[in-house]
């Protein structure tokens, strides 16, 4: 993300090499754990021995590729979240890992071929290493590049027996290889554009420029947030034809208990990076001395050294998907303290968690939640959020509750992939194509 492209390509040669054999040796503990996660699957390598249990492709529906912007072993968001459900309908579904070798044990200068991971019985991962190992959020990647990362899927999805094919890709890094892949298999492809790529400042502006040109280069264009529509509509009339509104979900949990704790806890779960509003839950960990406020997630330093020396914030750190429903059911209310221009354009995902228990939710400003009304308190100050944590406690309303769980009934993710398999049966009839 350097104003100086040589230098940054070379930092970015250097640094595997870095990293592998001084830093991570060093500080074992800043490893990304998901590198080590990825390989605790059973897997088998191009040219190597092969063992994994993979079942036939459906005679009736096509696979599913999904190119994200996260990673499986990471944190389960929308696209593996879809792709479950999916898999559950029946469908085979593969992911890509996003880490490009950066995953792999081994350094760059080891022969280290591409691999397909089993993650469950109708789901896999294809692992693309490139040389560079790029760092997936900081560049586009160059044509080669692309090629290369085609040509690993490539072998995964023969390997795998598929048949027919539908892409799924959520980032513009990746458009040119699902350009490739497209043509190849002549598959629908669709663009899911689920975030505000601005609003992450980790984002290089160079991809977050290249997302109109994915939207253009896509067949269906699927928005998780009508704001985001909105806003990509203004620009690109042309989407209008081949838009769909897909809104992100809850998972299939069983349901929660009928009646929310009366203990005063304020909860969060999620990422807690720079977007957090640390003022606004600042102000009311202050103002409400007897409330204990959970925060799960990974916490970045700069949230965390705002919020420590408050006695009644905790840090639960990250915990696995199984984990949150029984941490859901100790909130008495649910927060989305966001900040800055993610904000208007996002569709929280916790918003329909913390609904499945019934909880008020308490939130900064965010448009894709008007249309909620009273299930959701919105605040635009630090004053006014400590405010409505307060009168969030307080409620003691059953109909509400009942309310709220029942847009969550509405909102889960099964319900979201059967919406996606219909949008992808109907781009492969406008094509021409046989099977679902």
């Amino acid at each position: 993300m350097s104003l100086f492209p040589h230098l940054e390509r070379l930092r970015e040669t250097i640094r595997p090499f870095y990293l592998r054999h001084v830093y991570f040796p060093i500080r074992p503990s800043r490893r990304p754990p998901e590198f080590v996660r990825c390989w605790r699957i059973p897997h088998e390598f191009q040219h190597g021995p092969r063992h994994l249990k993979i079942p036939p492709p459906q005679p009736a529906a096509a696979d599913v590729l999904f190119l994200p912007m996260t990673d499986w072993h990471h944190r389960l968001q929308r696209s593996q979240r879809l792709a479950i459900a999916l898999a559950e309908m029946g469908r085979r579904c593969f992911l890509l890992n996003p880490h490009l070798g950066r995953e792999y044990p081994a350094a760059p200068w080891r022969r280290r071929p591409p691999a397909l991971g089993q993650l469950g019985e109708r789901i896999f991962e294809i692992h693309a290493p490139l040389p560079s190992e790029p760092v997936f959020h900081h560049r586009l990647l160059d044509p080669a590049e692309s090629r290369a990362m085609a040509d690993a899927i490539q072998w995964a999805l023969e390997r795998a027996g598929t048949q027919s094919l539908d892409i799924v890709f959520a980032l513009p890094a990746w458009k040119d290889c699902a350009l490739d892949l497209s043509r190849r298999w002549r598959a629908p492809l669709l663009y899911d554009c689920h975030d505000w790529l601005p609003g992450f400042p980790n984002m290089a502006p160079a991809i977050a420029a290249a997302e109109p040109e994915a939207l253009r280069c896509a067949g269906i264009a699927l928005f998780s947030a009508s704001s985001l529509m909105a806003r990509f509509s203004e620009s690109l009339p042309e989407l209008a034809a081949h838009s769909f509104l897909l809104r992100n979900g809850v998972p299939d949990w069983p349901p929660a208990p009928p009646r929310r704790p009366s203990a005063p806890v304020a909860g969060y779960i999620g990422a807690l990076e720079d977007w957090f509003w640390t003022d606004a839950v600042a102000e009311a960990a202050r103002a409400l001395p007897g409330v204990r406020f959970l925060l799960a997630g990974h916490a970045a330093p700069a949230v965390r050294h705002a919020l420590s020396g408050l006695p009644n914030v905790e840090f639960v750190g990250e915990i696995p998907p199984e984990r949150a429903p029984a941490l859901l059911e100790r909130f008495r209310i649910g927060l989305i303290p966001f900040q800055g221009i993610l904000g208007p354009y996002t569709d929280p995902l916790k918003i329909y968690e913390y609904f499945h228990h019934g909880l008020p939710v308490v939130t900064s400003p965010l448009a894709e939640l008007d249309r909620f009304g009273p299930l959701v308190r919105q605040e635009a100050t630090p004053a006014g959020f400590a405010r409505a944590v307060r009168e969030a406690l307080e409620e003691d309303n059953e109909e509400l509750e009942e309310v709220r769980r029942a847009e969550a009934r509405a909102a889960t993710w099964s319900r979201r992939a059967a919406r996606l398999h219909e949008i992808l049966i109907q781009a492969r009839r406008q094509l021409g194509l046989a099977g679902a």
